[in-house]
């Protein structure tokens, strides 16, 4: 049956050419866009990248990693005493300005650890980056990504923070931050910077006596059962909250959906009409098969059976042209994106299908001697 709905869909080519056009435009661009929407959650999450291993406990007023509200520096003593709770580590992350010597400024995020640990801190870094050098008096770790953000400063380059005079003693990678610089101090040198309240840190991250996945579910659980004003993820649900409040709150994305929302519609609209064109230029072919015995069901098999072709080629053709995306504006094609796309390709010749098959159900045999 595929072969024959094969030979009608190239039997007239200009119809094949437009359909797979209107496919490929339409899931291209939501292509690009939900890439795009994956590429801002990942960068908006970029603090907790590499960090996954640990347990995130924020006050329970935090709903995301770009919004961390104080948690009082006592609680560490309480996580301490929470069996199955090996270390505590604090972070500290706010926000600051930098000042060059060219007179220019730039907004950064700044984040402080304790070393040697580096609890919270990227885990890729250059291979001129030594990490003992963050001990040295101002000094600071920024990402590669970001250096053209701070005027391409190098190892060992000097500025100010909130007009304290910083070094950059390594870079990262891996780990730029959605619309300003991150960048990794110590604990202490983060507290001078910003003047971040002595008595509280931004979040604790806990390692666990050992990884066993039920040693780290029962910690969680007995934290939020028996600290009051904070609440504990494991990495994986603390990077899930954060994307999902993004997603509700970030006006950036709603213009994101609403536009991939317009584009389904459009397309299937435009394929569909296509689709409809094609049959009704075939309408004596298939009135054919029904003068000759053929049933509505065979009918409906070819052209559904045409509809799944257009979507396999249309969803191939789109896959090539986002590959080339890939590399050009450095985005990542997930499989659950890639098969979103296929299931939009193939839902969107359905539905063209739909109302060619309408027109087909109502067609007499006899009319075709009409025509």
């Amino acid at each position: 049956m595929w072969k024959t709905a094969l030979n009608f869909m190239v039997y007239e080519r200009s119809k094949l050419a437009g359909i797979l056009l209107g496919i490929v435009i339409s899931m291209f661009l939501v292509g690009i866009q939900l890439a795009l929407v994956d590429k801002f959650l990942n960068k908006s999450t970029s603090f907790l990248r590499g960090n996954h291993q640990y347990i995130y406990v924020v006050d329970q007023k935090s709903n995301s990693s770009t919004s961390l509200l104080g948690v009082d520096k006592r609680v560490g003593y309480e996580l301490q005493s929470i069996s199955g709770v090996g270390k505590v580590f604090p972070v500290i992350v706010s926000g600051g300005t930098c000042n060059f010597d060219s007179g220019s400024t730039a907004n950064v995020s700044i984040i402080g650890v304790q070393y040697p640990e580096m609890a919270g801190a990227p885990k890729q870094y250059t291979t001129e980056t030594k990490l003992a050098t963050l001990q040295n008096d101002g000094a600071i770790i920024i990402d590669e990504a970001d250096l053209p953000k701070v005027e391409e400063l190098n190892i060992g380059s000097y500025f100010y923070i909130n007009n304290n005079r910083v070094m950059v003693s390594g870079i990262s990678q891996n780990n730029d931050g959605l619309g300003v610089p991150y960048v990794v101090t110590t604990i202490e040198r983060a507290r001078q910077l910003t003047g971040f309240n002595t008595n509280q840190v931004s979040a604790f991250l806990l390692k666990c006596t050992d990884q066993d996945p039920q040693t780290e579910r029962f910690v969680i659980e007995q934290i939020n059962r028996t600290i009051p004003n904070v609440k504990a993820y494991s990495g994986e649900e603390f990077v899930n909250v954060s994307k999902d409040y993004n997603k509700k709150t970030n006006g950036i994305l709603g213009s994101f959906y609403m536009m991939i929302t317009f584009t389904l519609i459009s397309g299937s609209i435009i394929v569909g009409l296509t689709m409809f064109s094609s049959v009704n230029d075939r309408i004596r072919d298939y009135g054919t098969i029904k003068a000759i015995g053929g049933s509505n069901k065979i009918i409906t098999k070819l052209i559904l059976w045409q509809a799944v072709l257009y979507a396999i080629i249309g969803f191939l053709l789109t896959v090539v042209l986002l590959v080339v995306l890939k590399f050009l504006l450095n985005v990542s094609l997930s499989v659950g994106l890639l098969f979103f796309i296929f299931s939009m390709t193939l839902i969107m010749s359905l539905v063209g299908s739909f109302f060619c098959l309408k027109k087909i159900f109502k067609l007499e045999p006899v009319q075709i001697f009409r025509m």
